[in-house]
């Protein structure tokens, strides 16, 4: 019986102690965590290059919305524009993107965070060839994704053979701009549903 003591104490002083230095180590890599999910100096870069930093954003997100994270870009006080995390479907899954608005109110750049999609097909809207279509695309209203090259400033050409891919991009931007329009200058945004006619004429 008393060997049974002695063994449960030695196990609560055990279990005590682990817990201590669970508790430590959370504390210490609290704020990685927290700014591991942020963009990182190089995606920031890549998308808007003004740029010298972000930080959060007081701003309702719904938690079943596509758009993940939103944050300000800033260059000394001055915010430049910004950055928003959103989440598309593409042919075998979720497609994340990280997408970049500028004060200008144009898409500055876009950029596949991770995805699923097909080596040599899908997996080319991840390629800088595809991402730089966006470039100082407007950022006023959404955009189209057609197969031939684009006549219009609001069209973006879809990735050969990667429809849905290319569509899982387009939808992501889309998004993002209605989200900056809507939540952050304030703007009426008209449902996305109703250029659907638009986007298919266009040939997608």
């Amino acid at each position: 019986m008393k060997e049974n003591f002695k063994l449960g104490g030695i196990l609560l002083i055990i279990t005590m102690i682990a817990g201590l230095l669970l508790g430590f180590a959370n504390d210490l890599t609290k704020e990685a965590i927290i700014e591991n999910s942020k963009i990182n100096k190089e995606d920031l870069n890549a998308i808007l290059p003004v740029a010298e930093s972000i930080k959060d954003m007081d701003i309702e997100i719904a938690e079943d919305g596509t758009v993940k994270e939103v944050y300000e870009a800033v260059k000394g006080n001055d915010v430049v524009g910004y950055v928003l995390k959103v989440t598309s479907k593409g042919f075998h899954g979720a497609i994340d993107f990280v997408v970049a608005i500028s004060k200008e109110n144009k898409v500055s750049g876009i950029k596949v965070l991770s995805h699923s999609e097909t080596p040599g097909l899908g997996a080319k809207v991840a390629e800088e060839k595809f991402a730089s279509r966006f470039v100082d695309k407007p950022a006023t209203g959404y955009l189209e994704v057609v197969k031939t090259t684009p006549n219009k400033d609001t069209e973006i050409e879809a990735v050969s053979g990667a429809t849905v891919s290319s569509k899982a991009s387009i939808a992501a931007v889309n998004d993002a701009i209605a989200f900056y329009l809507e939540k952050i200058k304030g703007e009426e945004v008209a449902p996305q549903a109703e250029t659907d006619a638009n986007t298919a004429a266009s040939g997608s």
